[in-house]
């Protein structure tokens, strides 16, 4: 049940924001791609719609809640910096400028969040009144804009007798970083560090509260949160981990986790909207952490990036805790007309909901009045230049250090830790493999067929499986397990068909994985018209809590359990291969499986910052360390990294297998 405002926004809502929820423009439809791309999308629709069904499932009574919001943000927390220790003191301010106006005053400050990180930030304060109480503040958190942008808000409130503390965000502040490295450069290393540029605009953020509780004149009691679009986000998130922010207002921001995946929302946002979520955890379960503290959740009706439907699925749920425990008032809603815009409709009912929580002033407002707002070249806070030694502009390689190399850490104690942090998303319970074989034809003295088995709920592998034609009923041989790494059939390179080689006296089974063969996802191999939605849908896995790469690891975990299940396979004498990438996620199925003979790599990446990408892994590990733990079973041929020089060489394939 969607939730419903309290009395004191009732009204502003009825006066202020006239148009109905459901005169929204939904979302544009996107052309449906290939059977392979349409069934991954169902798959993450799949597994996104199980987790929103159950994810409050079993709190039966209050008393149940904090052992789950602890371990929720417990995981939020990871997800955006790792081990990170948080500093013990407010940070260093350089209040670097102060303007009075007639009824507030701005002081343009700088505040090193972190060694070398700077906030650029301005700080609207009310003009002195007869009483020396503190007065309460708002952090507000910037969208995709400089902070010049919303001087309204800030000097509206300020009029009101609230300070307010207007932060740049990182990608249009003073100082810029990009939130668009996966989305416009397709950096998708950052979600093999585990970094989002969520992470850093937290940081600052939450270390401009510590700043805000620590200074005197402002009551830290009394300390709010809102913003719009990705300040939205932030604001959302930010009150998630912080117990200090008495009461938050994201507007045009959050919606449920199921509505953006079924809507293949990924195309409209930028990667500032997650964590890399290792975790897979939803929207509806940040929101959740802050009850039961007072929550306004605004929307826009026509907002396409924000469909309404996906809003009031979030409301929903989050609503479930909130009624739990017994504060299901403390969480409301408003809807404005209109689209993704910064208007006084969509204004008005968080500086009702302030300055009810705040001023105890519950008359609903029905317009803003006039707002002196300051100049935009007031507001600089660098008027020197900005500073060489900021780190902002590489704080996707500063934030989170890459892991060193353990040589104590054990082969089982690393596959384990990676199951626990990395490959989370790997199915608790496979599904039965259920293969499916064709009709056996010899070829070139072999007896090869297709072969196909389940990898995840609606998906299958599909694989050439081939055995001397010679060989004996009930002949154990060496094995194979070739991991494909071509794309498309027929393929474009003119490559030779793997299944006609001579592979001597060995069981072989060539298996095409997700996005790999005939199981390619674009439409058209030969052109870049269809790469756009399969940039997106690797964007939206991260939203599910995995990476193809990944899925194509599993994949191999279930290659290698399906080959030992052949009656002319021997177990105990499997060897797992692949090129490039492909050879790398096969390193990994083989660590992860433990019982593989051999490893063999062709011409592979040097790190994980090249590739293959899954969630967090250069938090953990790298490739040279992992291949590392494979001793004399590794070989490698062809162009070999110099950080992988001291594993075993090998030149022709007949000398690799021997």
């Amino acid at each position: 049940m969607a939730a419903q405002p309290p009395a004191l926004l009732l009204l502003a809502v009825a006066l202020a924001l006239p148009a109905p929820a459901q005169a929204q423009t939904p979302a544009p439809a996107q052309a449906r791609q290939n059977a392979e791309f349409e069934a991954l999308q169902a798959h993450f629709e799949r597994v996104v719609a199980r987790r929103h069904d159950q994810l409050f499932h079993g709190l039966a009574n209050p008393s149940q809640w904090p052992a789950r919001r602890d371990e929720i943000r417990a995981s939020l927390v990871k997800m955006l910096w790792h081990d990170l220790p948080w500093p013990s003191a407010p940070p260093p301010a350089n209040i670097a400028h102060r303007t009075e106006y007639d009824n507030y005053s701005v002081e343009n400050i700088i505040l090193e969040t972190a060694p070398n990180l700077f906030l650029t930030a301005n700080l609207y304060l009310p003009r002195s009144t007869t009483t020396s109480a503190p007065v309460p503040v708002i952090l507000y958190q910037c969208g995709h804009a400089n902070k010049r942008y919303f001087t309204r808000h800030g000097a509206w409130f300020a009029q009101q007798g609230i300070a307010v503390l207007v932060m740049d965000n990182i990608e249009m502040g003073e100082l810029e970083f990009t939130h668009h490295g996966v989305y416009a450069h397709a950096w998708f290393h950052w979600y093999s560090r585990g970094f989002s540029p969520l992470a850093v605009e937290l940081w600052n953020a939450r270390r401009a509260v510590d700043y805000l509780a620590a200074r005197p004149g402002l009551d830290p009691k009394r300390i709010g949160a809102t913003g719009r679009s990705g300040g939205g986000v932030t604001t959302f998130f930010l009150a998630a981990i912080d117990d200090r922010i008495a009461a938050s207002a994201p507007v045009s921001g959050p919606i449920s986790t199921l509505g953006w995946t079924r809507q293949r929302l990924s195309f409209a946002h930028c990667d500032c909207q997650f964590p890399v979520n290792t975790h897979g955890l939803h929207y509806a379960e940040a929101g959740a952490l802050v009850a039961p503290r007072p929550q306004l959740l605004v929307n826009a009706d026509a907002d396409r990036g924000f469909p309404m439907n996906a809003f009031d699925e979030l409301v929903s749920k989050i609503g479930e805790v909130y009624q739990l425990l017994g504060a299901r008032p403390a969480l409301s809603t408003a809807v404005a007309p209109g689209g993704h815009v910064d208007t006084e409709a969509i204004r008005l009912p968080v500086y009702s909901f302030f300055l009810s929580h705040f001023l105890n002033r519950n008359t609903p407002l029905t317009a803003e009045g006039p707002v002196l707002e300051p100049p935009a070249e007031a507001l600089v806070c660098f008027r020197n230049g900005l500073p060489l030694d900021e780190r902002l502009t590489r704080i996707d390689e500063a934030l989170i250090p890459l892991a060193q190399p353990n040589p104590a850490l054990s082969a089982s104690a690393l596959a384990a830790l990676l199951r626990r942090e990395v490959f989370r998303s790997f199915p608790a319970e496979p599904a039965p493999l259920a293969p499916v074989r064709g009709t056996p034809s010899t070829q070139r003295g072999r007896l090869v067929q297709s072969v196909s088995f389940t990898s995840f709920d609606g998906l299958r592998v599909k694989a050439l499986y081939s055995l001397p034609a010679s060989a004996p009923t009930g002949t154990r041989l060496p094995a194979l397990l070739l991991a494909d790494h071509r794309r498309g059939i027929p393929v474009w390179g003119n490559e030779q068909p793997l299944h006609e080689n001579d592979w001597g006296n060995r069981a072989v089974l060539i298996v095409e994985t997700l996005d790999r063969g005939s199981r390619a996802l674009e439409q058209n191999l030969r052109s870049f018209s269809d790469d756009d939605p399969l940039h997106h849908l690797k964007r939206q896995a991260m939203v599910t809590g995995t990476t193809i790469e990944s899925m194509q690891v599993y994949e191999l975990l279930r290659s290698l359990e399906f080959l030992r299940t052949l009656p002319h396979v021997d177990p105990a004498r499997i060897t797992i291969a692949g090129q490039s990438e492909m050879g790398i996620n096969a390193m990994y199925a083989a660590l992860l499986d433990g019982a593989v003979d051999r490893l063999l790599l062709t011409s592979p990446p040097a790190s994980h910052r090249a590739g293959p990408h899954y969630l967090g892994i250069l938090r953990h590990t790298d490739i040279p360390a992992v291949a590392s733990l494979f001793g004399p079973r590794l070989r490698i041929r062809g162009e070999v990294p110099a950080a992988l020089h001291a594993a075993p060489r090998c030149r022709a394939l007949p000398d690799c297998l021997q």
